[in-house]
């Protein structure tokens, strides 16, 4: 299956545009935060974000990532990543830029930030897509959507991939099971 195709046909100028837009409101949002408001993180904790979920997910399976399995300290740290960084566009919860409408344009005509949790289809993506987002930032039409701008040269590898752990908490078992499928039929796909 060609990768244009695949992009075109799965929303992806649409993830990305709104990611790119969220992207750019956290960071003016961050800016914008007293120092004495921000969150420290000290030995993998962080003094005011707690995560709202755990290492294993209710059907007792681990957050995992490719062949990676995150740990609830992974998890909590990329929840404080996600606040700081994510939740200023996508919602501290994951409910989107536009929660109460969030496939309707703005008064800009352009679509908010997406949904990252089970209402959202962010879960469609496999981990590779999911990684690109966040490092590369959004590669969609800026009239049509909010753009995300690239996280690879402000966020490390490691917090990247903290950060979609802390995402995919925010899922149905159901969707983790079918984008783990998703994520290992493209793998396949790709290493022959």
């Amino acid at each position: 299956m060609n990768d244009k195709w695949r992009l075109s046909c799965c929303g992806a100028p649409l993830l990305l545009t709104l990611c790119v837009c969220a992207t750019v409101i956290l960071i003016v949002a961050a800016r914008s935060i007293p120092e004495n408001e921000q969150t420290q993180v000290v030995d993998g904790r962080s003094d005011q974000a707690q995560p709202s979920h755990g290492e294993a997910v209710s059907d007792g399976s681990p957050i995992q990532i490719l062949d990676r399995s995150f740990t609830e300290t992974e998890i909590a740290q990329g929840q404080v990543v996600y606040t700081q960084y994510c939740a200023a566009c996508h919602g501290v919860d994951g409910q989107g830029q536009f929660p109460e409408a969030p496939l309707v344009p703005d008064s800009t005509g352009r679509l908010g930030a997406p949904p990252h949790n089970e209402t959202g289809h962010t879960w469609h993506h496999s981990d590779v897509l999911l990684i690109r987002y966040v490092t590369e930032g959004g590669f969609s039409d800026p009239t049509r959507f909010y753009t995300m701008p690239p996280f690879g040269d402000i966020l490390t590898d490691e917090q990247i991939l903290q950060v979609v752990a802390y995402i995919k908490t925010m899922w149905t078992d159901e969707q983790r099971a079918s984008q783990r499928q998703l994520t290992e039929e493209e793998q396949t796909m790709f290493s022959d």
